[in-house]
Order: structure tokens, then sequence, then C-alpha cells
């Protein structure tokens, strides 16, 4: 068996693929200057930035687990600008940077920048102009006292710019939120007022929700089993632990999937996270389903959608109704599972992610 020489005036240093090899001398280093920061990629692929926002269009992709040194941060640290080998310079190279983590280095030594409007970014005017169609019927619309319930959940320390999502499979960042982020939806082709929705609430595509895991029904949001009690200790389920963390002004609030065998206690146990966003100064947007797959344990057809929309009557909250929104899209938005389709095609995902926008500029009135 083959041994590794021992150097006892030097320091042996193994350099193993892309990990950034440092002097083992402090003093060495020091004179040598700080390590570039470098970042590796987390998510499993994302499209890179011609500008640093989320509606400056598509460049080139990048995947998990591939390193980059850093040139340029926006002052808030939101996007890094990434040195890609081959990109012209004229490629825009900006990650958002909830989809990496930094690997080595100073971040505070990279060169800010202002994340101002550069070519090949749409200005998104914070208005809604004259031509803008109306929403489809399934985006609700927006009552005076509503609009003014969520401006005042600033009095509760929520933040304005800020929602979040409950939910089961079909509102995990995979299949939701994150598509925007990593540029698989394609905000740069949404209409104006809508881009200024997403510049708006920027903030929450990236960001990973405590309330929506595959498996999940509106039974375990209250029960602190399920909780990251990291963050919320042992009082909090994952719903109130989510609002408190996320500190979200609105939660869109997505269950009855995973509740085909409990859907006789789907309204209590609904109710309770209506109640709880409520008393939190939480705007609940309530959020049907599409599909129909209590029936094979023996509810009523369209059972919890019923529930869904009787319960935002009664609480006079916001319903987008994404059954509705589903009903002239291919096998009603769904992937095609034999006798029991309730995943999301991408033609389901992209409908909702649209609808939720739509859903955001209704609240805020654009």
């Amino acid at each position: 068996m083959s041994r590794i020489p021992v150097y006892p005036t030097k320091a042996l240093i193994l350099c193993l693929g892309l990990v950034v090899c440092a002097a083992a001398n402090p003093a060495q280093a020091g004179a040598q200057g700080s390590l570039p920061a470098q970042i590796t990629i987390t998510t499993e692929y994302a499209w890179l930035r011609r500008a640093p926002s989320l509606t400056a269009g598509n460049t080139l992709p990048v995947f998990k687990g591939q390193f980059y040194a850093l040139i340029a941060r926006t002052a808030d640290n939101a996007w890094w600008q990434l040195a890609v080998p081959g990109a012209e310079k004229s490629t825009g190279t900006w990650l958002l940077a909830d989809l990496g983590v930094l690997y080595s280095g100073d971040l505070n030594a990279v060169p800010t920048i202002s994340p101002t409007l550069r070519t090949g970014q749409s200005a998104a005017p914070n208005r809604r102009t004259s031509a803008a169609a109306p929403f489809p019927a399934w985006i609700p619309r927006i009552t005076p006292k509503q609009r003014a319930f969520w401006l005042a959940s600033t009095q509760h320390g929520k933040i304005l710019n800020m929602f979040t999502v409950a939910g089961d499979c079909n509102s995990e960042p995979w299949a939701y939120l994150r598509r925007l982020a990593i540029g698989e939806f394609d905000a740069s082709k949404l209409e104006p007022r809508l881009q200024a929705i997403v510049q708006r609430f920027a903030p929450s595509f990236g960001r990973v929700s405590l309330a929506a895991r595959g498996g999940f029904g509106s039974g375990a949001m209250m029960d602190p089993t399920w909780a990251d009690g990291a963050l919320c200790g042992i009082s909090m389920g994952p719903f109130p632990c989510e609002l408190w963390v996320s500190r979200a002004s609105i939660v869109f609030i997505g269950f009855g999937t995973q509740e085909q065998y409990s859907w006789q206690s789907f309204e209590q146990n609904y109710r309770a996270l209506i109640e709880h966003a409520l008393s939190k100064g939480v705007l609940p947007v309530l959020v049907t389903k599409a599909d129909d797959i209590e029936t094979a344990a023996g509810a009523p057809s369209g059972y919890i959608n019923d529930v869904i929309r009787k319960l935002a009557k009664a609480y006079d909250v916001p319903l987008l109704d994404f059954w509705a929104a589903t009903r002239e899209l291919p096998n009603n938005g769904l992937v095609d599972e034999g006798n029991a389709d309730f995943h999301l095609s991408a033609a389901g995902m992209d409908r909702r992610m649209l609808a939720t926008l739509q859903t955001l500029a209704a609240i805020v009135g654009e």
C-alpha cells in the first residue's frame, strides 16, 4: 500500500474537481490578496438573465453543482453577475442569488451595480394602461374592503411586496413559484402590468415556503409535528410558521388534492387556515384545484372545490377559481396518470402561474 509523503516544511494541498485551492501559509495568502468570490448553483437548473431582473429575459442555462466566479452584484445581494467562460460581453449573465450559494471568497469585495433597466429588459409601468384587457372570469374581483385589509397588513408587521403559498405537491417550488425564478416560466413575455407585478413581488419567487410540500393537506397545517421546529419551535404548525417567517401580506392557499380520503374533515381544517391568516393580518386567497380526485373515495363530484367557493364567500376573501381556469386546457391541465390524474401538466403549471400574477395585479389594483 503506497503512502502519501509528508513534507515537513510545506503543507500538502489537494485540489479536487473545481475546488479553489489556497496557499497553506496565511502570510502568503494575505500577500496574494483574498480569494475571488465564487458561487455554486444549488437549483437543478436555471436561466441566466440579461439584467438583474426576473423580467429581463433568458440568456444561458446553468446547472446544479457548477461553479462560477462573481464579477458584480446588486447592492442588496439579490442578484449576482457570473463570469461564464465563452460568453460574449454583451450576453447577460445575471443569476438570482436564491438559486446559488457563496462557495469561497468575500462577497463584500465584489463590485456593486444599480439594478437599472438595460437593453433587453422591457420597462414595466407600475400602472394599468387603458389598453389592458380585463382579466378572465376566474380571477377574483377584489373589493375595496379586501384591498384595505391587505394594505393594513403592515400594521401587523407584514411586507406588502411579499406573498407566499401553502399547499401540496402542486404548490412545491419546482411546480409553482420557482418556475418563474429559474426562467422556465419566461416573465419577459408577459404584458407590462404583469411584469410590474413580478418586479413588485420579486422577493417571493425564489423563496421556499415552509407550508408547501408533497403530501401536505389542510389537516397538517396547524400541527407542529409537520413544522420546521428549528425555525418555529414546537408550538407552531407549518402554516402559522410560514406566515410568521415570511412576513407575507398575502397567502395563496391551495389544498384538497391530497385529501381524497379525508374529504369529510376538509372544511373544518380549511376554516382554521382562513381564520388564522385573517387574525394575523394576512389576506388569504383561496384556490380551487384542477382535479376531482375525492370522488374516487365517495365524495360528491366537486365537493372540495364547492367547499372552497363557499368559504371564500362566507369569509369575504378572494377566490381564484383554478378549476374554471383549467377547463380549456388539454386533460384539464393535468398529467394523464390513468384513473387518478392530479399532478399539474406544464400547461397547468403555466396557467396557475399566470393566474397568480393576475390575482396579485387585481389585489394591487393594476
